[in-house]
């Protein structure tokens, strides 16, 4: 009696390690088919926490031009000039005026105007993180430049913190420049929104505010590329051969997949495909190109 009594315990004992064994391997199944279901729903709302912030961006610039009657320059300061002392200049950002129109007119009252972003005077102005000049889909071990050198104490340009969005200062490529001593880097139909010195108006934009892009993600750059936020050099323009997310080196690129957010000039905002044919592309991106009817 008590040698069945033993087998029929180890009998049980091993089914019960079956049993757990097979939930065990049914849980495992489920969870490796969920997980993907469960990333792409939170890229999903990730994606959407960035358009939103485009939105902002354009409804921001869209304020700032119905009360100054034009767009906000894409840099102070930017255009240097041979013999100049380049450490001199402003270099001043886009963003900054358009913080005012992004309920962070505590940061705009701390900077200054008459220094340079890099300056002691705009240091704690420069190094808030804001989160609408930020993509949550970025994937980046830092929000801002942090001690650049690592020598332990702060120099110009630490601790600024940075952009995933550029503006777009055009198109550029074999036949784009400019002629020397021109106004800008590149020839009238390759420019964009967000250029040097000079501020865009409406009128300026020809080929419709529906269909020219304002600002764009160029996400995952860092201080070598000049991505600070306060930095106008953060603005760029595409080279005319090269698509999008194919380099995060100043051209449109994301960590969305397949996938890259823009804001167009009349605030509205998409999701661009990676597959967008590259001359559709290079028309959204310029302001005159004498391109009509374009569809993303």
């Amino acid at each position: 009696m008590e040698q069945r009594h033993r087998t029929y315990c180890r009998s049980r004992l091993a089914f019960a390690l079956v049993e757990l064994l097979v939930v065990a391997a049914i849980t495992a199944v489920l969870i490796a088919l969920l997980l993907p279901a469960v990333q792409h729903a939170r890229e999903a709302a990730r994606r959407s926490v960035c358009s939103n912030h485009l939105r902002q961006l354009g409804i921001a610039l869209h304020n700032y031009e119905n009360a100054l009657r034009f767009f906000p320059t894409g840099c102070l300061e930017c255009s240097f000039v041979l013999g100049q002392n380049t450490a001199a200049k402003k270099t001043i950002a886009w963003n900054v005026a358009t913080l005012p129109y992004l309920e962070q007119t505590a940061v705009w009252k701390q900077f200054d105007y008459e220094h340079t972003v890099k300056s002691p005077q705009n240091r704690a102005a420069v190094g808030v993180v804001i989160s609408t000049f930020l993509c949550p889909t970025t994937l980046r071990t830092a929000l801002t430049s942090g001690d650049i050198n690592g020598n332990g104490q702060w120099n110009p340009g630490d601790d600024m913190a940075y952009t995933d969005y550029g503006g777009i200062y055009g198109v550029e490529g074999v036949g784009r420049n400019a002629p020397p001593s021109s106004q800008h880097f590149l020839e009238p139909g390759s420019l964009g929104v967000m250029l040097y010195e000079w501020p865009t108006q409406v009128t300026d934009i020809r080929d419709g505010l529906s269909q020219t892009i304002v600002v764009g993600e160029s996400a995952g750059r860092t201080h070598q590329q000049q991505a600070e936020w306060a930095n106008g050099h953060n603005c760029f323009a595409q080279e005319q051969n090269t698509g999008i997310n194919l380099t995060a080196d100043n051209e449109l690129h994301s960590d969305h997949t397949g996938l890259v957010g823009v804001v167009f000039c009349d605030a509205h905002v998409r999701h661009l495909d990676e597959s967008i044919q590259q001359s559709v592309l290079t028309a959204l991106l310029t302001r005159s190109g004498n391109e009509t009817e374009v569809r993303p």
